[in-house]
């Protein structure tokens, strides 16, 4: 007994500050994973626990308050006040999508902040095979968290000779910040849905340009694609492509591990921001599209469909004033209606105006101070983008995806790219000051005058915030797709490593974040797109 009693004295004599640790690492991603991410780095930074017992308690409180989430939901079948506690129309809405991508959802709530409760209670309240879920949790979490450690653990070691304790902290704020940035991603990125999708201008607007003759279709390929009046091409059958099964967002999750590594390999996570360092961002977020627009120079200008540039007043009752200023300024530049109104940040607020009566209600609707861009009506055949880059020093680029729009989607359009083309918008961005990379959009009369580079209007120009259409194109293999997407961010690093060689100086991530906010802001007071 005394020697029982001995050994128990002795070990109540040893720090347990560790225990608390370890406990700290297991409840944390109860509430965050996060903050039990930031506390793991400080841990193994400063060696007060082997590495990996950290990751495995930080692992088994992840997979553990998956479970719990679950238990809610399943719970919530049998019990009415927690019912009402927990299930809503949210958790309500996720039960069909949840049977088909079940794994995608684990993803998403990984890497999206806010998701992870609806999601994980709608599966147990939805029936989710245990087995299912627990395998899903597993595999998810064993990927995310390594990853997600490591590149804490690295910055957390490098700063932390120089910061001190304020690493921690600073650390944190960033995970917060990067948090807020992917909620804003999956916000903006989301695709095309077919019932959703608006039809082109194309079918509220009869044709004036010149189409090709009509092609017979190749009997034995009837179920993939037929080439249409403008040799665009249209999707037929029951085809859908991988990336529109799932979630547009998850689509991008692997876009944000590959710029990860691609910043930690250049060492700035901006480094693009100056692919094009004339414009603020290079155009990723908060950029003006009428800055790339004019910056077009008066030798390329005729390409470029016809529009004027007006700034809203920021005082009240105004609106009546600014129609009567848009019309002059119509007037100079030749624009009759119908117009394209949109605004020159963002990507809501595009409508087609038919009269005068129509203009002065959007003008209503613009938020004050704001500028706004009326253009030309473009009543081509075929819409068309085109992804185009060059690197500083280079006198010719390349184009890298060029995809056209047909029935309100886009189709990749590769085997159209050719040498007569690739040198017209070599020299439309050879005019403009340092434009190194970004998309084109533009109207077409036809496929065959395209690829020789003839009869197009470009309507927009965007710098490293235009995306691939093509990633929506059913016949591509989910491989390819994610292929080229990531080969764009290489192409993106590449350029912002051979500028930041030449002087330009990257924008920091607090300055990205205020873009990211005010185009967020500006979104929510647009009128609606029609």
């Amino acid at each position: 007994m005394s020697a029982g009693l001995t050994a128990l004295l002795h070990f109540a004599e040893h720090d347990y500050s560790w225990l608390a640790q370890l406990f700290s690492l297991l409840v944390l991603p109860f509430a965050h994973e996060d903050l039990a991410i930031i506390l793991g780095a400080y841990i193994v930074v400063n060696n007060i626990m082997p590495a990996s017992l950290v990751v495995l308690c930080i692992y088994g409180g992840m997979v553990a308050s998956d479970f719990a989430l679950y238990g809610i939901g399943a719970g919530a079948r049998h019990l009415p006040w927690l019912t009402r506690l927990a299930v809503d129309d949210r958790v309500r809405s996720f039960a069909h999508t949840l049977k088909r991508n079940l794994f995608g959802i684990v993803a998403l709530c990984r890497v999206v902040p806010g998701v992870v409760f609806i999601a994980f209670v709608a599966c147990g309240w939805t029936r989710v095979p245990l087995a299912r879920f627990t395998v899903a949790s597993l595999v998810v979490s064993a990927l995310y968290l390594p990853l997600m450690l490591c590149i804490v653990v690295f910055f957390g070691d490098a700063l932390d000779d120089r910061a001190g304790l304020w690493t921690w902290p600073f650390l944190l704020c960033v995970l917060v910040a990067i948090g807020f940035l992917r909620r804003k991603v999956f916000t903006f990125q989301e695709a095309p849905h077919p019932a959703d999708a608006k039809p082109s201008t194309l079918e509220h607007f009869p044709a004036k340009c010149e189409a090709v003759r009509p092609r017979k279709c190749d009997k034995s390929k009837e179920s993939r694609t037929c080439p249409d009046s403008t040799g665009t091409g249209h999707a037929l059958g029951r085809n859908a492509a991988f990336a529109e099964r799932i979630r547009s967002s998850l689509l991008y999750l692997p876009r944000i591990v590959s710029w990860i590594g691609f910043a930690l390999r250049y060492r700035s996570l901006t480094l693009p921001s100056i692919a094009n360092p004339c414009h603020p961002t290079a155009g990723a977020w908060g950029a003006t599209k009428s800055e790339y627009l004019l910056d077009v120079a008066a030798n390329e200008r005729r390409w470029i469909a016809d529009f004027v540039v007006m700034t809203r007043s920021s005082g009240p009752h105004t609106h009546y004033a600014d129609l009567e200023r848009v019309r002059q300024s119509l007037m100079v530049a030749g624009l009759t209606f119908p117009l394209i109104a949109k605004p020159d940040i963002g990507r809501h607020g595009v409508c087609r105006i038919e009269h005068v009566v129509a203009l002065r209600e959007y003008l209503r609707q613009c938020p004050g101070g704001e500028k706004l861009i009326l253009q030309r009506f473009v009543p081509c055949a075929g819409e068309a983008a085109v992804l185009y880059a060059r690197l500083p020093g280079m006198q010719s680029g390349r184009i890298l995806s060029l995809a056209f729009r047909a029935g309100g989607r886009y189709r990749d359009a590769r085997r159209y790219i050719t040498p007569e083309l690739e040198a017209r918008f070599d020299a439309i961005a050879r005019s403009m000051r340092e434009f190194h990379y970004g998309r084109f959009d533009l109207g077409f009369a036809s496929a065959d005058e395209l690829m020789r580079g003839d009869k197009f209007s470009v309507t927009e120009i965007s710098g490293v915030g235009g995306g691939a259409n093509h990633a929506w194109d059913p016949l591509l293999p989910l491989a390819e797709i994610y292929r080229r997407l990531v080969d764009q961010q290489r192409i993106m690093f590449l350029i912002g490593e051979k500028n930041r060689a030449r002087g330009f100086k990257p924008i920091g991530c607090a300055d990205y974040l205020k873009s990211v906010v005010r185009q967020s802001q500006l979104s929510r007071r647009y009128p609606a797109s029609a």
